[in-house]
C-alpha cells in the first residue's frame, strides 16, 4: 500500500497531487505531520535573524498556518480523497487509522490530519498552544 507522511507545508505547496491520485484511482494513504506552520523555513529564518543580529520573533511573520487554521481534510476532500481531521488525541488517531486502512484497501485514497507539536530543532524558538512565541525547550 503507498503510503507518505508529509509535513502540512509540504502538502500546501502541493495540494493539487491529490487530484491526480484520486483521477487515476490510486489507493494511497497519506499521513500529515500538521505543526500548522512551515517549519523548515522557520528554521531557517531563525538562523537568518541571529546572523544578521535581529529579533528571532519575527521569524514566524509569513510562516505560520494557525490564522486562521487550514481545513487540510477539506482540502484533500475537495480533490477527491476521504479524508478525516485536524486529529489531535492518539485514541481518535487509532481509530481513524483503523478507517483509513481499510479504505486503501478498498482502493480509495485518504487522508489523515494529525497535529503534531511545532518544534522538532532543539535549538530553535518554538510557539506554544497558544501560538505565541517561546524560549527553548524546557525554558518558559
Amino acid at each position: 500500500m503507498p503510503l507518505a507522511t508529509l509535513g502540512d507545508g509540504d502538502l500546501m505547496m502541493g495540494i493539487n497531487a491529490l487530484w491526480t491520485a484520486a483521477h487515476h484511482d490510486v489507493p494511497l494513504l497519506i499521513v500529515v505531520a500538521n505543526n500548522r506552520a512551515y517549519y523548515n523555513d522557520v528554521v531557517h529564518q531563525e538562523t537568518v535573524a541571529r546572523e544578521r543580529d535581529r529579533p528571532v520573533e519575527n521569524k514566524w511573520v509569513g510562516q505560520r498556518l494557525d490564522q486562521p487554521l487550514v481545513d487540510i481534510a477539506a482540502m484533500a476532500r475537495a480533490q477527491g480523497f476521504q479524508a478525516e481531521g485536524p486529529i489531535t488525541d492518539a485514541a481518535v488517531l487509532q481509530d481513524s487509522l483503523q478507517r483509513a486502512l481499510e479504505s486503501v484497501a478498498q482502493g480509495i485514497p485518504v487522508l489523515l490530519d494529525v497535529v503534531v507539536e511545532a518544534g522538532y530543532v532543539s535549538s530553535v524558538v518554538d510557539f506554544d498552544g497558544d501560538a505565541q512565541p517561546r524560549g527553548k525547550k524546557g525554558e518558559a
